[in-house]
């Protein structure tokens, strides 16, 4: 008789990042059980997964009680969920939430995923590299699409890598927007999408986005994720450029990606900061 495969706990957020993964996970031999993060989690995501339950943001105790309930011993973070919920009076901490923030000195999304990653390690459950089972979804190096930056473009990727590094490393946010070297805009509490548009309204069409993870990058959650929502976004907004990290950036349904910005006439350039 075969051995059942090891379950895999994926505790997911908002977006199409949870649906990858779980595909991933379960064609390489995973069964996975999911925890949606409720008010954030598409929860069309039962029907991709073995096993589907939902949980408050604020469950930790919960969580780990239904980690151990499976028998699970690791697991993996994917999709969004903004550190609005901590200025959110609608969110409910339990104890186990309450000491983890009670421990972080700063409130910044390393921190406090980190917390609860120890306090999940704790627990016996290993959280895992985010791009673990989508190895092949990172950006290589180089220009992905028909279509190449300008030597306006390269310069405003220049001056968009420089800022979004120090943002990533201060763990504000991931994305800088620029047009004619000028930074008009910074991603912080409001997302990437909402950054993009303010740019919009700000400086109009030709902006350069550029997205870094953080130079100590932690991979297990945050890493920058790239998809068909995000290209939606730039067309929308006029982006003409999109510059992201190689080996620290996930492009999910890659082909297709590449081949809709190539009809949106979208750059898209794998670029290591220097």
């Amino acid at each position: 008789m075969a051995t059942p495969a090891a379950p895999l706990a994926l505790i997911a957020g908002a977006g199409r990042f949870p649906f990858f993964v779980a595909q991933a996970a379960r064609r390489q031999g995973a069964r996975v059980i999911a925890f949606g993060l409720r008010g954030w989690v598409d929860a069309s995501l039962a029907s991709h997964v073995d096993v589907y339950e939902e949980l408050a943001v604020g469950e930790l105790g919960r969580l780990i009680e239904r980690l151990k309930a499976h028998g699970v011993s690791r697991a993996i973070m994917a999709g969004k969920v903004t550190k609005r919920v901590l200025l959110d009076p609608r969110t409910r901490f339990d104890s186990d939430a309450l000491a983890v923030l009670a421990h972080v000195k700063h409130v910044s999304v390393n921190g406090l995923l980190g917390a609860i990653a120890a306090r999940l390690a704790g627990e016996g459950v290993t959280l895992l590299d985010s791009s673990t089972f989508l190895g092949g979804s990172l950006c290589p190096e180089g220009v992905l699409t028909a279509r190449q930056p300008t030597p306006e473009q390269e310069a405003d990727i220049v001056v968009g890598m420089a800022a979004a590094r120090c943002l990533a490393a201060l763990d504000i946010g991931q994305t800088v927007i620029v047009k004619q070297r000028v930074v008009v805009a910074v991603e912080a509490l409001e997302g990437t999408d909402a950054a993009i548009a303010r740019a919009h309204a700000l400086a109009g069409e030709g902006l350069t986005v550029v997205k870094m993870a953080a130079p100590a990058q932690d991979r297990r959650f945050d890493l920058p994720v790239i998809g068909l929502d995000t290209l939606h976004s730039l067309r929308q907004a006029g982006v003409a450029c999109l510059a992201v990290q190689p080996g620290a950036t996930l492009l999910l349904e890659r082909e297709r990606l590449i081949a809709e910005a190539d009809a949106a006439g979208v750059c898209i350039v794998g670029r290591q900061p220097t």
